[in-house]
């Protein structure tokens, strides 16, 4: 308002001198005429027609001062209307430029955050390449060695019983390791297969905690722990494999003594699988980056960072959901959900209405 007020105030301004060239001639000559008016007497015809023909040229000189008047205040309001108009103009382009400067400053935040991003993938997978030779050289070399070992006929049957299991072991290691390849490569694609089928888990849960007690590389103790005997779930068996050995194995890599215990129970109509160890644990603001791919919190253990991203990617296709602990201070918890067979829900909360 403040510019429209300025724009009329200069339009008026400068009309002042056009105003006074147009309209005060014709006004002063107007009242010369009306003063002779006035003065004359009518005594005769001829000066009655004199002051007819006066009055005609006042009526004329009256008629061109409103003409002028009329064109004087319609080229007013032409600068009135031509200055709202540049004012609305300039507010519409103000209007624009800024909003182009707030789309150009997102655009740039966008463009920081995604060379931020870039960078940061290029740090992990520079790390997790890094890493993945250090994993894959590791039971090569073991396979390499004790390879060569058993083609000496000096070894007797306990030493080579002894390379036949670590060759074993380690075949496994580096099976998993593709394995994990594989699922990555999948999970990008969208394609990673399930089986399901029931499965006894009990016994699922026995079999791969004594598989991580053969291959660990620490001196923690890997132990299943539960009250069921026994508990069927409809389940793919080598992927829930996979995801315990996953949870387990990560375990192994940050604690060096202790234990490391894998529960089972049944809660709330779902069975819930925990692994807990008393390692070094995890900051609270770092329990969320965890499960990232390519993601590895602490960098002097070496570890491709596949396996958790990999491990929430099965516990979400079988329909649970997964998490650290964060009550638990002792070392680190994982916590996983398994959804319960239909029959067996039933079966679960008939024996809590009897009890």
């Amino acid at each position: 308002m403040k510019h429209l007020f300025l724009t009329i105030f200069l339009q008026l301004f400068w009309m002042g001198p056009l105003r006074a060239q147009t309209v005060d001639p014709a006004q002063l000559e107007c009242e010369r005429f009306q003063a002779e008016y006035e003065k004359l007497a009518i005594t005769s015809p001829q000066s009655y027609i004199a002051q007819k023909n006066m009055q005609r040229a006042l009526h004329e000189v009256n008629a061109l001062r409103l003409e002028a008047q009329r064109q004087e205040n319609r080229l007013l309001l032409y600068h009135v209307a031509g200055g709202v108009a540049l004012l609305l103009l300039s507010g519409w382009t103000t209007y624009r430029m800024r909003r182009r400067i707030g789309f150009l400053r997102a655009s740039e935040k966008e463009l920081e955050a995604a060379v931020s991003q870039a960078k940061h993938s290029i740090h992990v997978k520079n790390l997790f390449l890094s890493n993945m030779s250090h994993e894959i050289r590791t039971p090569l070399n073991a396979l390499s060695g004790f390879s060569s070992i058993l083609t000496s006929s000096q070894i007797d049957g306990a030493t080579r019983t002894l390379c036949n299991e670590i060759i074993q072991q380690n075949s496994d290691l580096l099976l998993k390791l593709i394995d994990d390849v594989v699922d990555l490569s999948s999970m990008e694609k969208g394609i990673l297969q399930f089986r399901y089928a029931d499965v006894e888990v009990v016994s699922v849960c026995c079999k791969v905690t004594e598989t991580v007690e053969r291959i660990k590389q620490t001196e923690a103790a890997v132990v299943f722990d539960s009250a069921l005997d026994s508990l069927i779930l409809h389940t793919d068996e080598a992927r829930l494999q996979q995801l315990l050995i996953n949870l387990l194995i990560n375990a192994t890599k940050f604690t060096s003594e202790g234990s490391i215990r894998l529960t089972l129970e049944v809660k709330e109509g779902m069975a819930c699988f925990a692994v807990t160890d008393t390692g070094c644990g995890i900051a609270p603001e770092e329990q969320q980056k965890v499960f990232n791919r390519f993601e590895t919190l602490n960098h002097s253990t070496k570890g491709t960072g596949l396996g958790l991203s990999i491990a929430r990617l099965i516990v979400e296709k079988m329909g649970g959901t997964i998490w650290v602990d964060p009550t638990y201070t002792d070392g680190a918890r994982f916590c996983f959900t398994h959804p319960l067979p239909p029959d067996a829900v039933e079966g679960a909360d008939r024996k809590e209405v009897a009890v």
